[in-house]
């Protein structure tokens, strides 16, 4: 993990030369500089890392495919919670299905009304 000038292959991921690259189709990958990598382990479900990317910061990259980016996460989050919670009478109690990051749960604890909140992850 700490050499980041040593080739590394997980799946689609591909670590080369201080670089991340990414299949997004079979004619198109994105690749960008990569200044660390924060996290990476194997699981019997999944290969996790974080890394950090000079363009976007820290992300979350399952599978060797980008979750979240620290830099931009806010706008699917908030594009995601807002309009509901603000057309919402007061919410008291909220149900998250698959929340696994917490950052839809910080957009809805924004609302003083919330006294709850329920997160499923499966």
């Amino acid at each position: 993990m700490s050499n980041l000038f040593c080739p590394i292959s997980l799946s689609i991921f591909v670590v080369y030369l201080n670089r991340f690259s990414e299949e997004q189709t079979a004619n198109y990958t994105t690749s960008m500089r990569l200044t660390g990598m924060n996290f990476e382990k194997k699981s019997e479900y999944q290969t996790v890392q974080v890394i950090t990317t000079a363009e976007f910061g820290k992300s979350l990259v399952l599978d060797g495919k980008t979750q979240s980016v620290e830099y931009d996460e806010f706008i699917y989050h908030e594009s995601l919670v807002q309009p509901t919670m603000m057309i919402a009478d007061s919410p008291k109690t909220v149900f998250i299905g698959g929340g696994g990051e917490l950052a839809t749960a910080r957009e809805v604890l924004k609302h003083k009304s919330v006294e709850k909140v329920f997160t499923f992850e499966n």
